[in-house]
């Protein structure tokens, strides 16, 4: 008698657990990227300016009132990311493609986070000001850089607040979540 071998049978909804658990996790910091985006909008106070030979100037120039979207940017996001990643890192199975998922779902939700609020605030008063008399009031536009002529308003270290919070969390959920919520083993 030959012993055939016994191929272990795969439940197919047992691969689809974890995938169905990924696809939430990219699901879900997406969401909460569009939501911050409109908090990060609604907290911000657009800068006034005046144009003068067809250029936008702040009034008062300053760089607190030029920063004062990128510190609530990154204000908003880093603890977004860290609380988001630390929930995702709960789960205990899978742990590497939970991480690239959650940086890649961190790193799409700040674009998002950005293009939300961004699209929800003014325009970009360097552009009005081309066609604009001199001294025309203009609020400035939402943006991750200073409101300088040429700027690109998104090529910004700040766009890295959400991943790195998110890694934070990550880090912080797989070396002191499992101290605390594990069940030792007595004998």
């Amino acid at each position: 008698m030959s012993a055939s071998p016994v191929e272990p049978t795969v439940d197919p909804t047992a691969r689809r657990g974890p995938v169905r658990r990924l696809v939430a996790v990219v699901v879900a910091f997406l969401v909460a990227g569009a939501v911050a985006g409109v908090v990060w909008e609604r907290l911000w106070d657009a800068p006034d300016g005046l144009t003068y030979q067809g250029a936008w100037y702040l009034e008062p120039a300053g760089p607190d009132v030029a920063f004062q979207g990128i510190w609530l940017f990154v204000l908003i996001a880093f603890p977004l990311g860290l609380v988001l990643a630390a929930v995702a890192g709960l789960w205990r199975d899978h742990e590497t493609a939970t991480v690239v998922t959650v940086l890649l779902a961190a790193c799409l939700a700040a674009v998002v986070m950005y293009a939300v609020g961004s699209g929800l605030g003014p325009a970009d008063p360097q552009v009005l000001a081309a066609g604009s008399p001199d001294y025309t009031p203009l609020p400035g536009d939402l943006g991750l850089t200073a409101p300088d002529d040429g700027a690109t308003p998104w090529r910004s270290s700040a766009l890295l607040a959400l991943p790195a919070g998110a890694m934070a969390g990550l880090v912080g959920t797989y070396l002191l979540a499992g101290r605390g919520f594990s069940r030792r083993v007595r004998g």
